[in-house]
């Protein structure tokens, strides 16, 4: 930006931000964040990327958990 170098993470890296966090803090705001997310990007989220990396960290309980009906409060 006007000539600084800036990082962005992606929606799909926030999203496996949140999980992690969600499975070290057990944290029910950070699994919310997810839902919150999957709804604002539900056509453009890249599903196979975040499936990769979840089942790599072992987050598959939280990404289970975020795609769950009624799971946002």
């Amino acid at each position: 930006y006007e000539g600084t170098h800036l990082s962005v993470a992606t929606v799909e890296d926030v999203v496996i931000a949140k999980l992690e966090w969600a499975k070290l803090g057990g944290s029910a705001r950070q699994i919310d964040d997810v839902v919150a997310l999957l709804r604002m990007h539900a056509t453009t989220l890249d599903r196979e990327y975040v499936e990769r990396w979840t089942a790599d960290l072992e987050l598959s309980a939280q990404w289970e958990a975020a795609q769950r009906p009624g799971s946002a409060r």
